[in-house]
């Protein structure tokens, strides 16, 4: 099973939170976990601001944003992905950024691996099959 993993259950399992064991076991059991390339500036992002706004150790930040890129087997190009990704964004009216983990979960017969209730209903109504908790 090929999966495309999103920032917010990256960051899941690197804070170990409520479903960190279950998308644990998810990742290891995938044959390949794909992201756009967009992903290690998303999850910087938001450990960023879990370090400006919940004070969260800067060690923890740091060893986090590594933990989630090493997550990730192959970071996929967005360059070409952007006018698919852009229409999908004006149709769904939903952020381009996240438009991408779609794209490629499309392009690769992927799962997605989301915490975002939104994107994940989104993936439903694209038909790519979605595990959200």
């Amino acid at each position: 099973m090929n999966i495309v993993l999103d920032a917010s259950a990256a960051i899941e399992m690197a804070l170990n939170m409520k479903h960190a064991s279950l998308f644990k076991e998810i990742c290891a059991n995938a044959d390949c976990i794909f992201a756009p390339d967009i992903y290690p500036s998303e999850i910087t992002n938001v450990f960023w601001k879990y370090r400006n706004f919940s004070s969260l150790d800067t060690t923890i930040c740091e060893k986090g944003i590594e933990y989630c890129i090493e997550l990730i087997d192959d970071f996929i190009h967005t360059k070409l992905l952007c006018n698919k990704a852009y229409k999908e964004s004006i149709k769904y009216r939903h952020p381009v950024y996240d438009m991408f983990y779609l794209i490629v979960a499309q392009k690769y017969n992927a799962k997605l691996l989301t915490r975002d209730k939104k994107l994940a209903k989104i993936s439903a109504e694209m038909n790519i099959e979605v595990i959200s908790y």
